[in-house]
């Protein structure tokens, strides 16, 4: 039997299930009903989710020889940079493609491979849709421009 929870996706089933609920803006009481369960299991499957998500962008950010500028639990999404590339980092996790890490490009534009800017759009995507941002026209928009659109809004450092 394969393992549940991995580095890539750390999450149980159930934590995935109530973290996908939680990003999406539900309230801890609604989340609670619409699983036929308890207030205090959902904060408490909240808090153990964040934990683990916390350690593994940390763990991720160290194999990866990142600086940690800041780490947001709420949102699951670190912010850093990389001393010998010169380049910010973002590491983010979503519960349909687990953990990314993310490489603030001068030049994006100079990414031509079709294949790979759509993959990187979908996921982007996904990482709106998942945390409730709503961006028209996503689907014509360049990835490193829905990129910044995106990662703007859940790390306000970026804004800068």
């Amino acid at each position: 039997m394969a393992p549940s929870c991995s580095v890539s996706s750390p999450l149980s089933q159930s934590q995935k299930d109530i973290w996908s609920l939680i990003c999406t803006g539900l309230s801890v009481t609604k989340i609670a009903q619409k699983l036929n369960t308890t207030r205090q299991y959902i904060n408490q499957t909240r808090i153990m989710a964040q934990a683990k998500l916390s350690a593994t962008l940390l763990e991720v950010a160290q194999v990866n020889d990142l600086q940690v500028t800041k780490l947001y639990p709420k949102q699951a999404v670190l912010l850093g940079y990389h001393p010998a590339l010169k380049l910010k980092a973002i590491i983010t996790y979503t519960t349909s493609h687990g953990l990314k890490v993310w490489y603030w490009h001068d030049n994006p534009e100079q990414v031509t491979d079709t294949a790979f800017l759509n993959q990187t759009r979908q996921y982007l995507i996904d990482i709106a849709k998942e945390r409730g941002i709503e961006i028209e026209g996503s689907e014509s928009i360049h990835p490193a421009k829905l990129a910044h659109m995106i990662f703007t809004k859940l790390i306000p450092e970026l804004k800068t």
